[in-house]
C-alpha cells in the first residue's frame, strides 16, 4: 500500500458515510496505509479468476475481497474488444448492512461537449510527463464513458483538484452514484462502455444572430451513445446491442452462470461473449 492508495482512480468507489462498518486490517501490525498509519493497512485479496485471449476480444474477471478494507466481495468482468472498445460488468456483494455511496469513477481532463443523463464525452488536451513538468503530444482522440442507464444512480461532475492539489494533471471526475443503505448479501451491478473516437463538434454555416446549433440525438451527435441499447443488465445477465457505426450491429453478453441465453439467432452458454458484425457471416 502507498499513499497513490487515497486517489480514487478508474474504478468503483464504495464509500461508508457513517463509518459504521467494520473494518479489515492486514494481520502483520507493521503494514502501512496510505495514510502512513501503522497496523491499518485494508486486508485486501484479490484475484484474476479468468482470462482468455481471442482473435476478436480479451476476457478477464477479477475477484476482490475486502474492497478498501471493507465488508464487500467485489468481482469485475472485461470484455475488450479489439480496437474497438472496453466494456467492464460490476458485481458488488455486501456482507454487512451500513449506509453507503457507490460510484463508478472515470478521470481525466476534460468533460463534453456532448454529455447525456448517463453517459459523457470525454478527452485529454495533452498527457502530461515528466512527474508533471511538461505537456506531451498526443493524436486528437476522445473517449465516450457511458454507464448503463438506472432511474436511481445520478451523473456527477467531481473537481478533484479542489480537495487534492496532486490531480492537477487529470483534475476532472465522472461518476456515475449510487446512495443508500445496504443490507447483507445484497447484490448490485454496474456496467460501463468506454468507446474512444475521433472528436466531433457541431458546427452551423449559418452567419445571422438567431443562428441555433440542432438538437440531434444520432450516432454523430452523441458520440456513439444513442446506439448503444440495454437488453438486460443484472446479476444474472446483461446484454448489450452496440451500433457505433451505422447498420453495424455488436453484442456484449456478460452471463456468469453460464445459462443458455439467445442472442442474435445465437445460444450463448459461456460466462462472456463478444458478438462481431461477421460472426453469423
Amino acid at each position: 500500500m502507498t499513499n497513490k492508495g487515497s486517489s480514487e482512480e478508474n474504478r468503483l468507489l464504495i464509500e461508508d458515510i457513517d463509518d459504521t462498518a467494520s473494518r479489515r486490517y492486514h494481520p502483520d501490525p507493521l503494514r502501512i496505509n496510505e495514510d502512513w498509519k501503522m497496523g491499518k493497512m485494508p486486508d485486501i485479496r484479490s484475484e484474476v479468476s479468468y482470462f482468455e485471449e481471442t482473435k476478436e476480444a480479451t476476457y478477464v474477471r477479477v475477484r476482490v475481497e475486502n474492497v478498501d478494507g471493507l465488508p464487500v466481495i467485489y468481482e469485475r468482468e472485461f470484455i475488450f474488444v479489439k480496437n474497438r472498445f472496453l466494456v467492464s460488468y460490476e458485481i458488488v456483494n455486501f456482507e454487512e448492512e451500513f449506509q453507503a455511496r457507490i460510484s463508478s469513477l472515470w478521470n481525466t481532463q476534460n468533460i463534453g461537449p456532448q454529455i447525456g443523463a448517463h453517459w459523457a464525452n470525454t478527452f485529454l488536451s495533452a498527457p502530461i510527463g515528466g512527474n508533471g513538468r511538461f505537456s506531451m503530444k498526443s493524436p486528437a482522440v476522445d473517449l465516450l464513458v457511458w454507464f448503463a442507464s438506472r432511474s436511481d444512480r445520478q451523473l456527477q461532475i467531481i473537481d478533484r483538484l479542489s480537495v487534492d492539489p496532486r490531480t492537477s494533471d487529470c483534475p476532472t471526475q465522472l461518476r456515475y452514484v449510487w446512495q443508500g443503505k445496504v443490507e447483507v448479501d445484497q447484490k448490485m451491478v454496474f456496467t460501463q462502455l468506454y468507446y474512444p473516437h475521433l472528436p466531433y463538434l457541431f458546427r452551423t454555416s449559418n452567419k445571422n444572430p438567431d443562428a441555433k446549433v440542432e438538437n440531434r440525438y444520432d450516432l454523430q451527435s452523441t458520440v456513439g451513445a444513442s446506439g448503444i441499447s440495454v437488453l438486460c443488465d443484472d446479476i444474472e445477465t446483461t446484454i448489450l446491442r452496440i451500433e457505433l457505426a451505422e447498420d453495424e450491429i455488436e453484442w456484449i453478453v456478460f452471463n456468469p452462470q453460464s445459462k443458455p441465453v439467445s442472442v442474435d439467432n445465437l445460444e450463448i452458454i459461456r460466462p462472456d461473449a463478444y458478438i462481431g458484425n461477421d460472426t453469423n457471416k
